[in-house]
């Protein structure tokens, strides 16, 4: 807003921002921030609302979908809720005006003292609430079975990037060419055929690990073991779209680490198909609740 005295005009385009969705606006004047402050703040039945969202959410144990005044409740409008609350903080609302409910835990991995308390920011000028999306050692169960969320259609420059910043040359990667006469090999004929270059694995595997995270180890995984068991039944091409799925195996504590435990997850990647491409067991290095 150009007119940094017009006090009024900006505070009615920053209602209007709000309308559309935004949780931020930009200042040209210092004299604007107490006002983005006040009008982007959540209100306090929008906070009374995402309170009840995520101590319905996580009562539930976070699966499949929930109902809260006639309306569906699941896994975006949790995430949202949560940053309704963390933005409440930011902006330094009163204490005093907010619901109980927001004043506790805000996520599997997030907890009061690291969003809410004024504790965790001592000697900090700023505020630095962090989200946590994952489960604790204790959530991740042996047979738990978690559908990911997040899905992926993989590029051709996701492919040649991948392996140039990998400095894999291998020509089955790159070169449609030659990956004619790879596609005979692979059926097993030998013949020349019109297949596409295959997707370097090692994204594919990233990609997978990367899809799991929000719902299993986000914010809640000390260190990545290492993998037992990883294999590529089915090969990926660029343009294929590929989904997550995650099943606990197996969990015990650390013997060396009391606030930690051991879990071992098996990721399966699936494409457009239904058809598994990737599959991984490994260990994580896991927080045990606080």
């Amino acid at each position: 807003y150009q007119n940094v005295r017009d006090a009024a005009g900006f505070d009615g385009e920053a209602r209007e921002a709000k309308i559309m969705g935004f949780d931020g606006k930009l200042t040209l004047h210092p004299e604007q921030i107490s006002a983005v402050h006040r009008v982007l703040a959540p209100t306090r039945a929008e906070l009374d609302e995402a309170s009840a969202i995520v101590a319905m959410w996580e009562d539930g144990g976070g699966k499949g979908s929930l109902e809260l005044n006639g309306k569906m409740i699941d896994l975006p409008h949790y995430v949202r809720a949560k940053r309704v609350v963390v933005r409440s903080d930011a902006v330094h609302c009163d204490d005093n005006e907010r619901p109980k409910d927001a004043t506790k835990s805000t996520g599997e991995g997030g907890d009061a003292k690291s969003l809410n308390s004024p504790a965790s920011n001592e000697g900090s000028d700023e505020m630095f609430p962090r989200v946590h999306l994952g489960k604790y050692f204790e959530d991740l169960c042996p047979g738990l079975k978690i559908r990911h969320f997040l899905t992926r259609t993989v590029t051709e420059s996701d492919n040649v990037f991948f392996t140039c910043l990998t400095l894999n040359p291998a020509p089955i990667h790159l070169d449609h060419e030659f990956s004619k006469l790879n596609s005979g090999a692979l059926s097993g004929g030998g013949a020349l055929g019109e297949g596409k270059p295959l997707f370097n694995s090692m994204f594919t595997l990233a990609l997978l690990v990367g899809m799991s995270v929000p719902e299993s180890t986000h914010g809640t995984t000390v260190a990545n073991l290492g993998f037992s068991e990883v294999l590529f039944p089915k090969p990926v091409h660029p343009g294929d779209t590929l989904r997550a799925e995650t099943e606990i195996l197996d969990r015990r504590e650390s013997k060396s680490r009391p606030t930690q435990g051991i879990v071992t997850l098996r990721h399966v990647a699936y494409n457009q198909r239904g058809e598994a491409v990737c599959k991984a067991t490994r260990q994580a290095l896991m927080k045990k609740r606080p």
